[in-house]
C-alpha cells in the first residue's frame, strides 16, 4: 500500500474545466486520507504535462499517482510512463475518468462537480490498496512450426525463412501445395497454377531454414508463447525419398487400382502413385490403404521388384517426432461442401454432374482426361449449367468465394485450342453475384465475353437436376416463381466450403475457439485477424473460414508477423501483469473456472491439487473471477477489495 499519493487534475483544453472547477475540486480533495499533494493543469497529457507530473512525483516523494482526466483507454499508458520516469511503479497509478463519465455527459455543473468530486475520492481509496506490480520476463524460442502446407502454409513457412527462422513445415499428405496443385487456373486472373506454384515448391524444398515433413500430423501440442512442444507422427511412406526420382517403373507394375479419395476425387489411382508431375517431395508414395501388402498382409512383391533404385522400402515404421517452437502457425485449409440434398442435385447418381471441385480437376492437364472438358462417353458437352448457391441453405450462409471460381468454368471450357470439340455454351443460374473486387468484375467480363450466359434465379432450394433425353433437365424458378427448364449436357456446382475433417480435432487439440461454421476463430477480425485467442498460435487461409488464394496468402503473411515480432532471439518475452490468480485455501476444485477461462490460462495441477493460472497466457479478462462460486479467483489490480473500496466511495455521495 503506497502512502503518499499525489492527485493531478486536468482540465483537458476546456473538455473538462468548461464544466467543473478544477481549482475547486483540488480544494476539495485535500485533506483526503493518504491524499500528500494535489496539483492542476490544463493539458496533462502535452509535453509539459507529462513533465510536470514526473517533476512534481519527484520533488514531493509521491508514492502513488491518482490523475483525473479522459479514459484510461486514451492516456492511462502515457502517464504509467511519467510515473517510471519518477522512479514510482508504474501500477501504483489509478485514472479517475472525469471526462468520458462526467463532463461530458453530466449538463449539470453542480451535479457535475459533486460527481467528480466522488470519482476523484474513490479513486484515492483504491490506489491505496493497488500493488506494485513487476512486469516478469521469459526466455523463448525463435523457431516456429507452420501445420498444413498448402498456399497459406508455404507462404508462411517462407515468408519466416526469408526472415531467419528455423521453421518445421508439417503436413498431413504426401506433397505440399494442397488443393491448389490439383487445379488448371487460379482465380481471379486465370493464372497457371503449376506455374504459379512449381517455384514455390521448389523454394520451400531448398530453403535451408525449413524442415519438411509429409505424411505427417500433429497429435498433441503442450506450452505456451515461446516455449511450445508440438508432437508430431510421421506415417511411413514405405519409398526411400532419397532414392527415388519418381520414374514411374513401380506404378506401371503395381496390380491395385481404386477410386482417388478425396473432395477433387474423379478417376482411380495405383496403390502406389505419383501425386502430380513436380510434387514435392518428388517420389511416389504408397495409399497405405489401399496396398494389398499394407492393408491385407500379402505377399505382393511387384513395386519393389520393379523399381531400378531399389527406392520401395517396407521395412519403414511410422515415427514420432517432438518439435519445439516459440510460435505456431496453423494453415490445415478447409473442404469444399458437399450437398447433403444429393439426390435433388443428381450428385452421384447422374454421370455429368460434378462439383465445382471436380469440375477443376477434370479441367487439369494432369487430371483423369488431361484437361478435356469432356463427358463419361467422350464426348464434349454442349451445354454447362453452373448452378450457383448449392446446398447454401444447409449452410446458412454464403461462403464469397464460390461465385467468382465458377466463372472459370466457361475459361477453361474454351481454351483447349488443340481441342476438335466446339466450346460449350455455359449458363450461370444464381441469385446473388458475389465478386472479389474489380479483379472479379473482370474476370466475369472476360466469362461473358466467352460467351456465358448469366441467369437471375428466385430460390435457390427450388433448383433440382433430373436425367431427361440422354441428357439433363436442371429446373429452377425465376425472381417472379415462374418455373424454367433447361437443358443440360453437363452441371456443375458451385458449392461452399466447409471445415476440413481434422479442424476439430486440432480446436480440441490446442485449446482454440471455433467460430458459428466450425471454423478456427480468430481473435479479432479487424484488429487481430491472423492471430487465435491463444497468445502464439496463429491462423492463415481457409482453415479461419472460407478465402480465395490471395487472402489466404495475405493472411499467411500477417501471421508470420505477428509470429517473428512476438518470439524473437535473444528476447525475453514480457508477460501481462494485470493476471488472475487464485487462493489455494478457498479453492473447491469445481474446476469452473478451467472450462470458462478463453485464453485456457486456468489449469488444475494434479500433482499439488491446486487449480493455477499460467501467467504467461492469461489476458487479465477477469471470466475467471465472478465465475467462481468459492471466490477463490481474483484478479490482479482489480481485487474485490480494491473495486468495493471505490465503489463505497461513488455511492457515498
Amino acid at each position: 500500500m503506497a502512502e503518499k499519493t499525489g492527485v493531478f487534475i486536468c482540465g483537458c483544453g476546456g473538455n473538462i474545466s468548461e464544466i467543473v472547477d478544477i481549482e475547486k475540486l483540488a480544494e476539495e480533495t485535500r485533506g483526503e486520507p493518504g491524499v500528500d499533494h494535489v496539483a492542476c493543469h490544463e493539458l496533462l497529457c502535452a509535453p509539459d504535462g507529462k513533465q510536470f507530473i514526473t517533476d512534481t512525483l519527484l520533488e514531493h516523494g509521491l508514492q502513488s499517482a491518482v490523475v483525473a482526466a479522459c479514459s484510461p483507454k486514451d492516456h492511462e499508458g502515457t502517464f504509467q510512463r511519467c510515473l517510471e520516469d519518477a522512479c514510482v511503479n508504474p501500477h501504483l497509478l489509478q485514472i479517475a475518468n472525469i471526462r468520458e463519465h462526467c463532463t461530458w455527459v453530466t449538463e449539470d455543473r453542480d451535479q457535475a462537480q459533486e460527481k467528480s468530486s466522488a470519482m476523484v475520492r474513490a479513486a484515492t481509496r483504491r490506489v491505496h490498496l493497488h500493488e506494485a506490480l513487476v512486469v516478469k520476463k521469459i526466455d523463448c524460442n525463435p523457431d516456429i512450426v507452420v501445420i498444413g502446407g498448402g498456399v497459406a502454409g508455404m507462404e508462411a513457412a517462407l515468408s519466416a525463412a526469408d526472415a531467419g527462422r528455423t521453421v518445421t513445415l508439417v503436413e498431413a499428405g504426401p506433397t505440399i501445395g494442397g488443393d491448389v496443385t490439383l487445379m488448371e487456373d487460379v482465380a481471379p486472373n486465370m493464372e497457371c497454377a503449376p506455374c504459379l506454384l512449381s517455384p514455390r515448391l521448389s523454394d520451400v524444398e531448398e530453403h535451408d531454414n525449413i524442415t519438411l515433413l509429409t505424411t505427417s500430423r500433429v497429435d498433441k501440442v503442450v506450452g505456451y508463447l515461446g516455449n511450445f512442444e508440438v508432437q508430431v507422427q510421421k506415417r511411413a511412406r514405405m519409398v526411400d525419398l532419397d532414392a527415388c526420382i519418381g520414374c514411374d517403373e513401380c506404378i506401371q507394375a503395381c496390380p491395385v487400382e481404386s477410386p482417388v479419395p478425396g473432395s477433387f476425387a474423379l478417376g482411380n489411382r495405383k496403390a502406389v502413385y505419383m501425386p502430380f508431375q513436380g510434387a514435392i517431395p518428388g517420389a511416389v508414395v504408397v495409399d497405405r490403404d489401399a496396398c494389398t501388402r499394407t492393408s491385407a498382409g500379402s505377399s505382393c512383391n511387384a513395386c519393389v521388384e520393379s523399381c531400378p533404385f531399389e527406392a520401395m522400402d517396407f521395412e519403414q515404421v511410422d515415427e514420432t517426432q517432438l518439435l519445439k517452437a516459440g510460435a505456431i502457425i496453423v494453415a490445415t485449409g478447409a473442404s469444399p461442401h458437399v450437398p447433403k440434398e444429393v439426390g435433388r442435385f443428381g450428385l452421384g447418381t447422374l454421370p455429368e454432374v460434378y462439383t465445382l471441385a471436380q469440375y477443376e480437376r477434370l479441367s487439369s492437364n494432369h487430371g483423369p482426361t488431361g484437361g478435356s472438358i469432356v463427358k463419361a462417353d467422350g464426348e464434349a458437352p454442349k451445354t454447362i449449367a453452373v448452378v450457383h448457391c448449392a446446398g447454401r441453405e444447409e449452410l446458412g450462409r454464403c461462403s464469397q468465394f464460390c461465385c467468382e471460381s465458377a466463372l472459370k468454368t466457361v475459361l477453361v471450357a474454351s481454351h483447349d485450342e488443340e481441342s476438335d470439340h466446339e466450346a460449350p455454351a455455359v449458363v450461370h443460374l444464381h441469385t446473388d453475384m458475389v465478386l472479389g473486387g474489380l479483379l472479379g468484375a473482370k474476370l466475369k467480363a472476360r466469362a461473358e465475353a466467352k460467351g456465358a450466359q448469366f441467369v437471375r434465379i428466385g430460390d435457390p432450394a427450388a433448383t433440382k437436376v433430373e436425367s431427361a433425353d440422354g441428357g439433363l433437365l436442371v429446373s429452377y424458378e425465376l425472381p417472379g416463381g415462374e418455373s424454367v427448364d433447361l437443358q443440360a449436357d453437363m452441371v456443375v456446382l458451385a458449392t461452399g466450403m466447409v471445415p476440413s475433417d481434422g479442424t476439430e480435432a486440432i480446436a480440441e487439440m490446442m485449446t482454440l475457439n471455433r467460430d458459428d461454421d466450425g471454423f478456427l476463430a480468430v481473435d479479432h477480425p479487424q484488429l487481430r485477424p491472423a492471430a487465435s485467442g491463444v497468445e502464439g498460435i496463429y491462423l492463415a487461409g481457409t482453415v479461419s473460414g472460407p478465402k480465395n488464394v490471395g487472402a489466404s496468402v495475405a493472411q499467411a503473411h500477417a501471421a508470420v508477423g505477428n509470429a517473428i515480432v512476438r518470439v524473437q532471439e535473444g528476447k525475453q518475452l514480457e508477460l501481462e501483469v494485470l493476471t488472475a490468480f487464485t487462493d489455494a485455501d478457498l479453492c473447491s476444485r469445481c474446476m469452473i473456472c478451467v472450462s470458462t477461462c478463453p485464453y485456457k490460462a486456468c489449469t488444475y495441477n494434479e500433482e499439488e491439487d491446486v487449480v493455477e493460472v499460467r501467467e504467461v497466457l492469461c489476458r487479465g479478462c477477469g471470466t475467471c473471477v465472478p465465475a467462481c462460486a468459492s471466490g477463490a479467483a481474483d484478479a490482479r489490480q482489480f481485487t474485490d477489495a480494491q473495486l468495493i473500496a471505490e465503489i463505497a466511495e461513488v455511492l457515498s455521495v
